[in-house]
């Protein structure tokens, strides 16, 4: 009886470590739940009217109203993704569009079309930034804070996991591979939920062992599609912040490929609704 005592015991002993070296083989890496967020279905087309608010110290407030059409085009083909921006405040900016065609391996195309001058042209990348640094002169964030970044531009370390207001998340910190303007962080960690993979905290270092910037999403179900609905940048140490709220949101809708197209920037967004 002793002996079978300390067979079984030995066995339990045996099959719970089993069980928590599956487990601790099951665990996911930095990469995989970057990879994971990276995916997170957002919809494969849609509209939504986008209302920035910029807050400065020692500076009038701004707003900026736009309704943003979009397409997703997946890994098929060289293009990523087509959006048109139709301007509706401030009133003296109504009637303004503009539209990009975002590659996978080169630059944007990118449009512009002013009713003043009743005309689409096609855009440089020096105007077009020029411009956007006009629009956005005192936003906190930045192209580079909105367009999620693919996965493999980075080097991923997970460093926890926290819980905040129950809520549980994976800590991952991501180190660009290569030094980029567009791109000017050291380092960002995100805050990615572990039960759906979204990311709603983002700190920002440019160098330092404290973020420059911060960022807080809010994300909403539309169908089997995730949105954002409202996000927050903030500057802790100059007091800037930029809300971006994001309404009548709309997706899978099926959009044609004649949406984005230069009579769609000349006849307006009533074209598309």
């Amino acid at each position: 009886m002793r002996y079978l005592a300390q067979r079984l015991t030995a066995l339990a002993i045996f099959a719970a470590l089993s069980c928590m070296t599956s487990a601790l083989a099951a665990e996911l890496s930095a990469a995989e739940i970057i990879a994971k967020a990276y995916h997170v279905d957002g919809g494969r087309d849609g509209i939504a009217r986008l209302s920035f608010n910029f807050q400065k110290p020692g500076a009038p407030d701004k707003k900026l109203v736009f309704t943003m059409v979009w397409k997703e085009y997946g890994e098929e083909g060289d293009v990523d993704s087509k959006v048109v921006f139709f301007s509706e405040f401030p009133p003296d900016e109504r009637g303004k569009s503009f539209m990009a065609w975002v590659y996978k391996e080169r630059m944007d195309d990118q449009w512009i079309y002013l009713p003043e001058l009743r005309m689409v042209r096609k855009v440089s990348h020096g105007d077009h930034k020029e411009h956007e640094n006009d629009d956005f002169a005192h936003s906190v964030l930045t192209r580079a804070d909105l367009v999620p970044r693919k996965p493999g531009a980075d080097e991923h370390t997970l460093l926890g996991e926290e819980e905040i207001k129950g809520r549980h998340y994976y800590v991952v910190e991501s180190i660009p591979k290569k030094p980029s303007e567009a791109y000017p962080y050291q380092k960002v960690r995100r805050w990615i939920s572990k039960d759906i993979y979204l990311i709603e905290h983002i700190d920002y270092y440019s160098g330092g062992a404290t973020p420059d910037k911060q960022q807080e999403i809010k994300w909403e179900r539309k169908g089997d599609a995730w949105v954002w609905t409202r996000v927050l940048g903030v500057e802790p140490k100059g007091g800037s912040r930029t809300v971006l709220d994001i309404s009548d949101i709309r997706v899978n809708l099926g959009l044609k490929e004649d949406v984005f197209s230069a009579r769609t920037l000349r006849l307006g967004v009533e074209t598309v609704r």
